[in-house]
């Protein structure tokens, strides 16, 4: 996630996939409609007829997919008459502003994330198995006789200290871009 700090896009995409997966939806389908009404040039917003046409999909599957969104506030949609049978019709689009506290939301996630994982390689000692690669924290290869627990293999300290640097740069460089994106998020 972090790595992808160019592209706030691809983050949205990957919760999108996620969110899919999760309600067993179509990953690409919910990808797919959600770039149709990302379009910024169309400012009406699209009806789920629209995205049939656009698509393909069927209407469960669409409708399914727009709620989706809509929960997880990333889309929002408009009140229309359709003009020749006078029934009610929406009309989707992306909420920028929903969508933009999301990614801030989700890049603090990931930001907590890290640091736990920085505490942790920061403050154990790891052993390594030379044949398998079983890592161990200082606790569990003192359990275990400093021997590996699947093959038997002598253990040997782990220098993390690589870990460590490149963990800490991440998570500095991910504090900057959260401080830049509330500026950009808080000052709209």
């Amino acid at each position: 996630m972090a790595g992808d700090e160019e592209n706030p896009m691809k983050d949205l995409e990957m919760f999108i996939k996620e969110l899919a997966e999760k309600n067993d939806v179509d990953p690409q389908k919910a990808i797919h409609i959600f770039k149709i009404i990302s379009d910024p040039g169309n400012t009406e917003g699209y009806s789920d007829d629209d995205i049939e046409a656009l698509t393909g999909y069927r209407q469960a599957e669409i409708r399914r997919i727009l709620r989706l969104l809509y929960d997880a506030r990333i889309a929002r949609y408009r009140k229309g008459i359709h003009p020749s049978y006078g029934v009610a019709r929406y009309f989707w689009s992306v909420d920028s502003n929903s969508v933009n506290y999301m990614l801030l939301k989700r890049k603090r996630e990931v930001l907590e994330k890290l640091k736990q994982r920085l505490e942790y390689e920061s403050s154990n000692e790891f052993y390594r198995c030379s044949r398998d690669g079983s890592r161990y924290t200082f606790n569990e290869a003192y359990h275990n006789d400093f021997r590996c627990t699947r093959c038997g293999s002598l253990l040997v300290l782990e220098d993390n200290s690589a870990i460590v640097k490149a963990l800490r740069e991440v998570v500095e460089r991910l504090e900057r871009e959260i401080e830049e994106d509330e500026r950009k998020v808080y000052s709209s």
